[in-house]
């Protein structure tokens, strides 16, 4: 039997992902389909608007046979280590022989080509690299130029280093490369709307950010039921009815208070904060009024909004740059993490238990029978950083919140 593994979000769950499972199978001749998804937060810096059981309900009824968590430490990473814990993960069950991943692109000859070069190094490009930042360019444009020296042919698809999707793809190839991992990849073109497009009712697809805005700052819910498959529009419209969605505005209260709580020792320890980013945060700390704002105030021409939230983000959840150089960041987690699974596939699990190069944990007392010191204190580490989001959840709804480690994986 073949198995491909993908790697989400589906921040929320819509036609789009459905189409990209069922393409998959299409294209890959794969009996089963992986899914290696990120938990409450999410690689934006951002919390995800439903919950990790929530979405990954979502995944099982619309034909994924096993979902996988990422770990907190590599979701909310950059896109660099995001890939590399995503990677590394569907490699560890030792039963995954394609990685699907959707790209504007659609083709992989021009991602494996600048995969190569970022992967290698070779001096040309690390000479081109610097000449293009000395000459004041940012690094996302100077690495751009650096890899057309290197390769000519690739001139006129600057969009290439440019697209969301294709961003990821890139560093997914990047890390099946470096660990010459025997996986296939595998890319399914982005159909209909972009990553970055606005709600628009009249449109034929939508995208995951589209939803949200939609639902935040519209309160629309009916309206996106032809954009998403059944089952994820009623996850959708249960916890809207609950008050169970969740916004990065949510956690302003938190981060304040954690942000003045630091000040005077700063914020340089933290994973994506620069000497020069804690004293923004401080020189501006009086000007805070939610995370939103913040983030638009201390983004600048070499800093997104993106990175700058993932830069707070890693503050408030205590995620430090030391770990960066533990094993929490070398590509291989410790365990496998169950979030759900289909009974008709129940299987894969004992597949991966006897094929697995790390235990796999579908609850605590796995856990506690498995896991020796140092990946126990991480997993209750990643517990803490998911039970931060249930807190927010029971403040929201007012309804009980159980703490992630007590909490059974979904199956249908």
């Amino acid at each position: 039997m073949k198995t491909a593994g993908i790697i989400a979000e589906y921040n929320p769950f819509h036609n789009g992902h459905l189409y990209h499972i069922e393409k998959t199978k299409k294209e890959t001749g794969a009996d089963r389909i992986i899914v290696a998804m990120s938990g409450n937060f999410v690689q934006r810096g951002a919390p995800a608007i439903l919950d990790k059981y929530a979405r990954t309900k979502s995944a099982l009824m619309s034909g994924a046979d096993l979902v996988l968590q990422i770990s907190p430490m590599y979701s909310i990473a950059s896109a660099e280590f995001f890939a590399m814990g995503a990677v590394s993960l569907l490699s560890n069950t030792g039963i995954v022989d394609y990685l699907s991943f959707g790209s504007e692109a659609g083709e992989l000859d021009g991602l494996k080509k600048i995969a190569e070069v970022l992967s290698s190094e070779p001096p040309k490009f690390k000479k081109a690299l610097q000449k293009n930042l000395k000459n004041g360019n940012p690094f996302p444009v100077a690495r751009s130029k650096a890899i057309i020296e290197c390769c000519p042919e690739l001139t006129n698809t600057t969009e290439l280093f440019n697209s969301p999707n294709n961003i990821l793809a890139i560093e997914y190839l990047k890390c099946l490369n470096r660990t010459a991992s025997s996986i296939e990849p595998v890319t399914v073109k982005r159909k209909g709307a972009g990553y970055n497009d606005p709600y628009d009712p009249g449109s034929s697809g939508i995208s995951s950010k589209a939803i949200r805005e939609a639902v935040f700052y519209g309160g629309k819910n009916s309206s996106l039921a032809s954009y998403m498959p059944e089952e994820s529009h009623l996850q959708l419209k249960v916890s809207m009815d609950k008050k169970m969605t969740v916004d990065e505005n949510d956690f302003s209260e938190m981060l304040i208070y954690k942000l003045l709580s630091e000040r005077d020792k700063g914020y340089a320890g933290y994973l994506d904060v620069s000497g020069d980013m804690s004293d923004r945060i401080l020189n501006n700390l009086d000007k805070f009024t939610n995370i939103t704002s913040f983030c638009n105030l201390l983004k600048t021409k070499d800093k997104t909004y993106t990175r700058v939230s993932r830069a707070l983000f890693h503050i408030l959840l205590n995620i430090r740059n030391i770990e960066a150089e533990s094993n929490e960041y070398t590509g291989v987690c410790p365990y496998i993490r169950v979030l759900g699974f289909r009974k008709s596939s129940e299987d894969l699990l004992s597949e991966i238990k006897a094929r697995a190069s790390v235990p796999i944990i579908t609850g605590y007392n796995d856990a506690v029978k498995t896991l020796y010191s140092e990946p126990m204190e991480l997993l209750k580490k990643e517990s803490r950083i998911e039970d931060l989001y249930f807190a927010v959840q029971t403040m929201k709804s007012g309804l009980p919140c159980k703490p992630d480690m007590s909490r059974p994986v979904i199956v249908i």
